[in-house]
């Protein structure tokens, strides 16, 4: 083998190793998408409203505010207050709720923010208690 033919080689590895590592990053990064806690989001409010602007998902992580739940079944619309330590912010979803949505229980919402300042959710994600409660020696 040539010097030539070793070099188009290295040339071609060296393309395709790129172009690979591109592809991974992109598909990596479009999975990572940091939340907010609320307190966080209304502290950073002109840079979420340059966020609304170009209509980014953005993520919040509160507590839904007790007496706060305002549901239109006819609509499938849940409208609700998402609270931090001293902030709160005015959530409105549209969809099948999930079943362990509860006030008092901590969510994390995604979606975007209205030019009004409500935050229009897409998704409500919600723990399973269950899951993350110890079981005591004995418990099935």
């Amino acid at each position: 083998m040539n010097t030539r033919s070793k070099i188009k080689i290295i040339i071609a590895l060296i393309v395709i190793g790129s172009a690979v590592g591109y592809l991974l990053y992109e598909a990596a990064q479009s999975s990572w998408v940091y939340y907010y806690s609320v307190d966080e989001f209304v502290a950073s409010r002109p840079s979420a409203a340059t966020q609304a602007d170009d209509r980014r998902i953005i993520r919040l992580a509160g507590q839904v505010k007790t007496d706060s739940i305002v549901t239109n079944t006819e609509k499938m619309q849940l409208d609700f207050e998402l609270a931090g330590r001293k902030n709160s912010v005015s959530v409105r979803f549209y969809g099948a709720v999930p079943r362990n949505f509860a006030a008092d229980k901590e969510v994390v919402v995604e979606g975007k923010v209205e030019p009004g300042g409500l935050f229009e959710a897409s998704k409500i994600l919600t723990r399973c208690e269950s899951k993350y409660k110890a079981r005591r020696i004995g418990d099935r």
